[in-house]
């Protein structure tokens, strides 16, 4: 069991979409909540007598709770001619009952400023909230109701079935879509993990509603279920709530239970994919290891660490920094309930074609660990680093309700959470490399060579979505609900709001300023023994004279300074768990550090040494610049990136915000190491920046540090305005086609120029319009192009306010047959948006969404501190919020429809298509003008 895991390149976006996909009284409970002290977190367990358990965890940092309801069922429990069954089913269970509409469970709980989602894994699917503690009933309700009485129908099926089907080409239409569909297959044989949550099109297609229905009789009960309970609730509270409102649903037979066993290799296998749409080459070692909660769980974490954990660790310095055989390399672990899978990676340069050479250096690695063991300062490492992981875990009551439940569901242990921390403390430098000796061994390794396919989607292998539907469809669905289900006469008929709280709209800081004009700000909350401090600087992408110069210039920060070189610096950065980074978007950039409180002095030390004195050294740069434009590369032959730049790069013309962030590849080849030092000399200066500190820290002691370590900063230069280019007027509606061949989806971005949040109130009025547009599950824009039609797994629309100008966009997906049907859809819902007033309905659930989320937007001091920052960089004033707040309050249908008809232009619109030309450009061509360019 653990917090979060390692992932690379390919392996950091598929591994989590193809881990997790998304959407009483106490007189009738059994306790089984142990009473051992000092435990990670003060939970109660009790079942109730259906057998349904229950496991609560008080949290009064923040006036939240969160609800997660855990069914234990998963991928691996469908047929193997039935993928996709669970992933199915968690969308129909956002379908209503009879008493609750299809949208309803995500208007309900957004009306009070909740979230919802849900999410299918191997062997769990989970649904969860989000709320204002005093609505913990209203989530409670509403699981209980889809529990007993859920709707499974003809039309729903249809509907989801579309929008899944839309969901799984989205993912194989990204860089490597389709790569951990074939790897599980290959490390699998006989166990139903061999193929992955998202599902299969022919599949579904053969499922009628009635086998649908048998999956939710046989698998969603409260016997196969767990609630878990975490926020400002009292124990006996939410247990009392618990058995009201699940304890009269009957229980079912036991669900069954995967018991086939994977046999273990009989010798290495070295598997070679060239159908993949790889923008550039990975090799792979992956073991099958052990399931969560095995003895052996934690010191395979640490052996991850040490192997492929960061800059210093074996692998990255080895192939990475001294040979530069690779662009990355790492590694890390994913433990299910029935096997667990240790992965060594590599990532080529988009030049190498030695795949045999990095996979040979990844071995070497290994053995030396398995020969000779590991260090104690790598011993060290692993153990902070996944210290830091679990107290972080801690901070959010959903990430606390995801511990709970995945101790509770997948291990089957929830008193394994009370061991984490000894555990961790516990391995030794012997039980690391024995884990590696006992399950890394050479005969049961599976080696794999993802080949460079240039081709892009032309030649990458994808589900076959060519089968017709041939389940039978049910022509009279059986009332919603389980046969002979009734709900006790106390049941609530309609949704147990409660009344209406009053929210403070402030943010909680303090703040002072150095003699050298650094702003100091410090949000304090010792809730965990944890800091993050921010190093903000009002200098961005729209600075630069060279495409991608202020990004590149601050990743290269900590690459080097006078001090440390990038080794040094990244040993002890990983030693003492210490995250330390600089990014830039195109208004400011930024510094970034945290740590353990026990560390943060050590942090404040070594992000200075980076912000003063660093040495932007050539070899270094060098190293970056590939990696840089290796991820470029990946990144251009994703259609969500590709629809993103070009709708910037034709809004905003010769306006640097027309530029990508990162360049691209051309423009990163034009950077010298001289360009980095001169712009960080010139726009890193203490009179224009903000040093935030948030998390377990005083203002007093923030200040002492601020001024011991910064204090001394100087402005070495005068300050020289920047003159960016006039942002241009709106253009009459054009379209730009994004030629992407063998696309079968194609990515739509629809919009023009916006507003800032300078202009005021009409921004905050925009914003409400925009949340009924296309900012929820129930907007506009999804219900007309996702719930009604299936056309899409998701639409949305937003206004996107910069600082010197902002925009208003729409973006969604959708196979190349409905690109014309949906475009119809959001230019009628863009008209409508101007002419059409929002409903009551639309209104109020808006005005009381945005006034209930403002708890749960802040609810850690680390989101405390990005609201000051936008606040500082922006140049809004301390009063922002109060005025945005109370221009929602007392805003009216009225003032709204007048902002939008204001700033909405249907006939000004740029509308981006990343497709397939040749399927595509003739039909567009009776929209608007067509200019087809090239990625």
């Amino acid at each position: 069991m653990k917090p979060t895991q390692q992932s690379r390149l390919a392996g950091r976006v598929l591994v989590s979409f193809l881990a997790v996909l998304s959407f009483g009284t106490l007189a009738y409970a059994k306790s089984e909540a142990p009473t051992r002290p000092e435990k990670l977190f003060d939970y109660q367990l009790i079942t109730l007598d259906n057998g349904m358990r229950v496991v609560t965890v008080e949290d009064f940092s923040a006036p939240l709770v969160e609800v997660q309801v855990w069914y234990e069922v998963g991928s691996k429990d469908e047929e193997p001619n039935r993928q996709g069954y669970a992933h199915m089913f968690e969308h129909m269970m956002f379908k209503g009952t009879d008493r609750v509409s299809s949208d309803g469970h995500f208007s309900f709980i957004r009306k009070v400023g909740g979230t919802c989602n849900a999410y299918t894994s191997f062997d769990q699917t989970v649904y969860i909230q989000t709320l204002p503690a005093y609505e913990l009933e209203l989530a409670l309700w509403l699981e209980a109701e889809r529990m007993a009485f859920l709707k499974i129908d003809q039309d729903n099926v249809d509907t989801e079935r579309k929008v899944v089907e839309e969901e799984l080409r989205m993912g194989e239409n990204r860089p490597y879509g389709t790569l951990f569909k074939k790897i599980y297959a290959a490390l699998f044989s006989q166990h139903p993990y061999r193929w992955t949550p998202i599902g299969n099109i022919a599949h579904l297609r053969a499922t009628s509603v009635g086998d649908l229905r048998s999956f939710w009789n046989r698998y969603y009960l409260p016997n196969n279920a767990t609630l878990v309970i975490v926020g400002a609730v009292k124990h006996q509270d939410a247990q009392k709530m618990a058995e009201r409102y699940f304890g009269w649903i009957s229980p079912g037979p036991q669900p069954p239970r995967v018991t086939i066993e994977e046999p273990q290799p009989t010798s290495a296998r070295t598997i070679v994919i060239d159908d993949e749409n790889a923008p550039t080459g990975e090799v792979m070692m992956i073991w099958r290891t052990v399931p969560m909660g095995h003895p052996d769980e934690t010191a395979l974490d640490f052996l991850s660490e040490i192997l492929g954990g960061g800059k210093s660790s074996r692998v990255y310095s080895r192939l990475v920094a001294e040979q530069q055989i690779a662009v990355d390399a790492g590694s890390w672990t994913q433990n299910l309930q029935q096997a667990g899978l240790f992965t060594l990676s590599a990532t080529l340069p988009t030049t190498s074609e030695e795949y045999e050479t990095a996979l040979a250096a990844l071995a070497e690695q290994l053995e030396a660990i398995q020969e000779n063991g590991i260090s104690e300062e790598e011993l060290e490492k692993a153990r902070n680093q996944l210290l830091r992981n679990t107290v972080t875990a801690t901070l959010t009551v959903r990430s606390k309700a995801r511990l709970i439940g995945t101790a509770a569901v997948i291990i089957g242990d929830v008193t394994r959470v009370d061991r984490l921390l000894d555990e961790i403390r516990a391995v030794t430098a012997e039980d690391v490399q024995q884990a590696a000796n006992a399950y890394l061994r050479k005969d049961r390794v599976f080696r794999f060579i993802v080949k460079k396919n240039e081709k892009g989607m032309l030649g990458a292998r994808l589900d076959d979505d060519s089968a017709p539907i041939t389940a039978e469809p049910e022509r009279v669905s059986p009332p919603p609900g389980r046969p002979g289900v009734q709900r006790p006469e106390d049941f609530p008929e309609t949704p147990p709001f409660a009344k209406s709280r009053t929210t403070n709209f402030d943010l909680p800081y303090r703040e002072s300023v150095l003699p050298n004009g650094l702003k100091v700000m410090t949000v304090s909350n010792p809730k965990a023994p944890f800091v993050s401090v921010m190093l903000g600087l009002p200098n961005g992408a729209w600075t630069e004279d060279k495409p991608g110069l202020a990004a590149i210039t601050l990743e290269m920060l900590t690459r080097g300074t006078e001090k440390y070189s990038e080794a040094e610096l990244a040993r002890l950065l990983e030693r003492y768990a210490i995250s330390l980074e600089g990014s830039a978007n195109k208004d400011n950039a930024l510094v970034s550090m945290s740590a353990l409180t026990e560390h943060l002095e050590r942090g404040m030390e070594l992000m200075t040494e980076t912000v003063l004195k660093p040495t932007f050294v050539e070899t270094e740069f060098e190293k970056l610049l590939a990696q840089e434009i290796t991820t470029l590369k990946v990144r251009q032959q994703d259609p969500r990136y590709l629809a993103e730049t070009w709708f910037y790069r034709s809004v905003f013309d010769e306006h640097p915000y027309s530029r990508p962030i990162k360049g691209t590849p051309e423009h990163l080849r034009q950077i010298l190491p001289s360009d980095l030092k001169s712009w960080w000399n010139k726009f890193a200066r203490p009179d224009q920046t903000a040093l935030i500190f948030a998390g377990d820290i005083t203002q007093e002691k923030a200040a002492m540090l601020a001024g011991k370590y910064l204090g001394q900063w100087k402005t070495v230069s005068a300050e020289t305005p920047q003159v960016p280019a006039d942002v241009p007027t709106p253009k009459p509606t054009h379209i730009v086609l994004v030629d992407r061949p063998g696309s079968a989806q194609a990515q739509l971005h629809v919009g023009h120029l916006g507003i800032t949040r300078h202009q005021q109130p009409d921004y905050f009025y925009a914003l409400m319009g925009a949340n009924y547009f296309g900012g929820a599950f129930n907007s506009r824009l999804n219900e007309n192009i996702r719930v009604k039609r299936g056309l899409t797994y998701g639409a949305s629309g937003w206004f996107n306010a910069l600082r010197m100008a902002g925009t208003f966009e729409v973006s969604t997906f959708t196979r190349n047959e409905s690109v014309m049907e949906t475009l119809e859809v959001i230019f009628d819902q863009i008209k409508q948006f101007r002419t059409v007033f929002p409903s009551e309905t639309e209104f109020s659930d808006t005005q009381s969404y945005l006034l209930g989320s403002f708890a749960r937007n802040r609810e850690t001091p680390q989101q405390v501190a990005r609201d000051l920052w936008l606040i500082e960089s922006q140049q809004l004033g301390r009063d922002y919020f109060q005025k945005f707040y109370g221009t929602i309050e007392h805003a009216t249908p009225e003032a709204c429809i007048h902002v939008i008809q204001k700033i909405i232009y249907p006939d000004k619109l740029t509308i981006v298509v990343v497709g397939d030309a040749k399927v595509l450009k003739k039909p567009l061509e009776t929209l608007a003008p067509v200019e087809i360019v090239q990625p």
